[in-house]
């Protein structure tokens, strides 16, 4: 027993020794294999994070619970502006301060992550905050993974913020577009340019200014913080060299880049404000329009002196474009209103200028007027003054000045008419064309002309008289409520002279018939002797003063006005052209007495300029007349009118008849007739109205009479009217007249007339082709 014992315990522990062997072999092996998994680990971590940094996407590893920074590759490392992944998360990433404070915050960061407990991986836009402080939009994707053999989760993202930028960049132009077209305020479309710049450029604060032309000075523009600091530094910029870079961008009309501003001398009297606003580098660009002329200045500022990026100056280009065009488009617009509400006021204007009273009250009555044009317009003051004739010179008529405070209305220190005079001859030499013209102090005129001491331009345009080239009836002198004045106020200014001259030649017919009537309260012959002389003048207007007679060639042109009273409203015109035409008018104005002489002397005034201007084209003639007497025509007069051009060569006629009467004729053996012509409206009743023109010819032997409807209405005591039967029937005998057609017709009618009282004005115009008939 004790034997067998001993052989079970010696095999015990044989076995024992064996199975310690093998034990001791397998740790070996395991621990041999142990070794060789830890290499294998390493050699993979190692290759995952040399993989994970070769690639071009930035990459983050969290840890799945905690979202602790496991690892950053080296393209996030750079994108953070840290050397290492303990650093970024340290400073970045578990420092709410250091991340963007809007669109998204750490908080925000934190949430999203969470949101992977539903869903394995997410795909967003995310702003993170670089180096310099500036956001960096990235393309992000997020999803769980195991890392290093931990539960982590990998946001791989890549680098758009250049794309967001462009895409922003093109919203923002087409805003403005959009802006531009819908007409909205400058300073937000100017706002949404300098952000599309600063855009481009980083550390860049823009600014525009809009330039005013009447006060030649720059205005700050813009709402953003950088702009209202800058305004109230500088609330107004002149637009002269040295006056910053923004006023000599202005004055030079070319790009001013300051590298320095503190040592530039353009920014000697504003270093102080750059400093204070933290700028130390500028450039600005002047914006201008389609002609050239300057609308305001485009600034870009940056706080590290410097020359600025060429190429990024070159694509500015289109910015500095948008801001001229949303500049030409809102003036294009404000033009547009101002003259819809100039055309108001200048019909009105029309209107209270026909309307002046003669006599004391005209000066008073012409300085409201007046005040109304300063108001409008915005200017300083305004002075009429008219040529005397009998002193050579011009003396001031009427005038207006701003008063004390800014009122419009004349205070006591408003200039006296006819207390001022201007020799003719100072006048005349310097004056070279009938253009306004600019006087500054040191010119010899501007003394004899400047109403106050302000020293200010004074702006003269000049009144000349359309019926005689070189008479000048009288100056207008505009001093501006700042320095000069806007070129579209002048071009206004200019169609108010054009109205004021027609007041002043008013005036003086007025003040003829005025001076009539005042001398029959006293002594009738001197009434008579002047209204002799309104007759004359009126009938000076019309060839042969009431009696013409013309032979040319083959053709013979008799007329004779007869008005009913001293003065009257019909007119006859007799015009020869260069071209050997000739064009032969007869009208008839709708009233009587002065005021149809004064309507008569404008037509005949106007018809005489348009004939020459339009070379016989009638239908151009009676248009641009017709809208001329139409303009400021409250009192509704108006004129008929029969209007022919003759070749003199050929017998050609282009007849063209505004409501008068048709012209008989007469042809040899043949029965006399009213001719046919098409007739159209009155002149100066319609606006915008055609009228229509026919061709006949009057041949070799034929005869035409034109006449006013003072023929055919010619009473007799009797009460019986001439008649166009009468008329008609006058042309069986003028065939065997040798006076002559038109002495037929004037014998006829004055006596069937007789002893009555004549009741309208007669005219009667004849055209006489000599030769055998054809």
């Amino acid at each position: 027993m004790l034997f067998a014992l001993i052989v079970f315990l010696v095999l015990m522990y044989l076995v024992a020794l064996r199975d310690r062997s093998r034990t001791a072999g397998r740790f070996r092996a395991l621990t041999k294999a142990l070794e060789e998994a830890r290499r294998r680990l390493r050699s993979s971590v190692s290759d995952t994070r040399s993989m994970l940094n070769q690639g071009a996407a930035i990459v983050l590893v969290f840890d799945r619970h905690s979202l602790k920074l496991l690892f950053a590759n080296q393209q996030a490392l750079e994108l953070f502006g840290c050397d290492s992944t303990e650093a970024l998360s340290d400073q970045i990433m578990m420092r709410p301060d250091a991340w963007q404070p809007e669109p998204f915050s750490l908080l925000d960061f934190e949430r999203w992550m969470d949101q992977l407990k539903t869903s394995g991986s997410q795909r967003k836009d995310w702003l993170f905050s670089g180096p310099d402080r500036q956001g960096v939009w990235t393309d992000c994707f997020v999803g769980n993974t195991v890392f290093e053999g931990k539960a982590a989760r990998m946001l791989s993202a890549g680098n758009i913020h250049q794309y967001r930028m462009d895409r922003l960049a093109d919203s923002m132009r087409n805003r403005v577009l959009t802006d531009i077209t819908a007409g909205n305020g400058l300073e937000g479309i100017f706002d949404s340019l300098c952000k599309l710049t600063e855009i481009r450029l980083k550390d860049t604060r823009c600014q525009i200014s809009l330039f005013d032309q009447q006060r030649d000075h720059l205005i700050p523009m813009g709402t953003s913080r950088f702009a209202k600091e800058l305004r109230a530094r500088l609330p107004v910029i002149s637009a002269s060299y040295a006056a910053t870079s923004i006023g000599t961008a202005a004055y030079t009309r070319k790009r001013i880049v300051c590298e320095s501003i503190r040592a530039d001398h353009r920014w000697q009297g504003g270093a102080a404000v750059a400093e204070a606003l933290g700028v130390n580098s500028v450039w600005s660009e002047p914006i201008l329009n389609h002609q050239g002329e300057l609308l305001g200045v485009f600034s870009a500022f940056s706080p590290v002196p410097g020359k600025s990026d060429d190429g990024a100056l070159e694509d500015m280009a289109s910015v500095v474009s948008l801001a001229g065009l949303a500049i030409e488009r809102l003036g294009w617009r404000q033009n547009l209103e101002a003259a819809a509400s100039s055309e108001r006021f200048i019909r009105q204007l029309g209107v209270d200028l026909v309307n002046l009273p003669p006599g004391p009250e005209f000066e008073t009555r012409l300085r409201s007027v007046l005040h109304n044009v300063v108001a409008q317009y915005e200017l300083g003051s305004v002075g009429v003054w008219e040529q005397r004739v009998e002193q050579e010179g011009f003396s001031l008529l009427v005038a207006t000045s701003k008063a004390v405070g800014g009122s419009e209305e004349a205070d006591e220190r408003e200039p006296v008419s006819g207390t001022f005079l201007v020799d003719e001859r100072l006048v005349r030499d310097a004056f070279r064309g009938s253009q306004p013209e600019y006087f500054n102090v040191q010119d010899d005129l501007y003394a004899s002309l400047v109403l106050n001491d302000e020293g200010k331009p004074v702006l003269v345009i000049p009144v000349d008289d359309i019926e005689q080239s070189g008479r000048r009836l009288g100056l207008i002198t505009v001093q501006s409520q700042f320095v000069f004045i806007a070129q579209e106020v002048i071009e206004h200014l200019q169609v108010i002279a054009t109205m004021v001259r027609t007041v002043l030649l008013n005036r003086r017919l007025v003040q003829s018939l005025s001076r009539a009537m005042e001398a029959e309260q006293s002594e009738r012959r001197k009434l008579e002797g002047e209204l002799s002389v309104a007759r004359s003048i009126q009938m000076s207007m019309v060839p042969g003063a009431g009696h013409f007679k013309e032979t040319y060639r083959n053709w013979t042109i008799d007329a004779w006005l007869k008005p009913a009273k001293a003065v009257g409203g019909d007119l006859y015109e007799f015009i020869r052209l260069p071209t050997g035409k000739a064009v032969v008018a007869v009208g008839d104005v709708s009233d009587k007495g002065a005021p149809a002489a004064l309507f008569m002397a404008k037509t005949v005034s106007l018809l005489n300029l348009l004939v020459r201007m339009h070379d016989g084209d009638l239908k151009a003639i009676a248009e641009a007349l017709n809208a001329e007497l139409c303009r400021a025509n409250d009192s509704c007069m108006f004129v008929t009118m029969i209007l022919c051009t003759i070749d003199l060569t050929t017998g050609q006629v282009s007849w063209l008849n505004a409501g008068h009467d048709a012209p008989l004729s007469i042809k040899g053996i043949a029965a006399p007739e009213f001719m046919h012509v098409e007739s159209g409206p009155p002149l100066g009743l319609y606006e915008n109205t055609g009228y229509p023109v026919s061709q006949s010819r009057i041949v070799p032997g034929q005869k035409v009479a034109l006449y006013s409807d003072g023929v055919t209405e010619a009473f007799n005591v009797n009460r019986e009217a001439f008649g166009s039967d009468r008329l008609l029937s006058l042309g069986f005998r003028a065939p065997l007249q040798s006076d002559g057609l038109l002495e037929l017709l004037r014998q006829q009618i004055l006596g069937f007339i007789g002893p009555s009282p004549q009741s309208d004005d007669i005219t009667i115009l004849t055209v006489h082709h000599h030769g055998a008939g054809s």
